[in-house]
């Protein structure tokens, strides 16, 4: 089972998240982390005052494709962050949702 906490800042995502972890003991990946761990690690030009916009279309493809592979090796996961965008199921064939 995935997971997937999508909004904007400070409404409680990171939370959410960890109620879950704790519930379910899933491992959480917090899109926030991703992001600036390409950002300190110089592999992006953006900054953490990039647009929101820009960040999405950065990360989204590769959370997109981390959540495709938990989903093929049948792992449990929690995704959350501001980076999911709203209309997200349209990047997933059938047998991913």
């Amino acid at each position: 089972m995935v997971f997937l906490i999508a909004g904007a800042s400070h409404t409680g995502k990171t939370a959410l998240a960890q109620r879950l972890l704790k519930k379910y003991g899933f491992p959480c990946l917090s899109i926030d982390h991703l992001k600036m761990g390409l950002i300190r690690s110089g592999y992006t030009s953006l900054t953490p005052r990039s647009s929101d916009r820009d960040l999405t279309d950065y990360l989204w493809p590769i959370v997109q494709e981390m959540i495709k592979t938990a989903i093929e090796n049948e792992q449990n996961l929690i995704v959350e962050g501001c980076y999911i965008p709203f209309d997200w199921e349209k990047d997933f064939a059938a047998e991913y949702r």
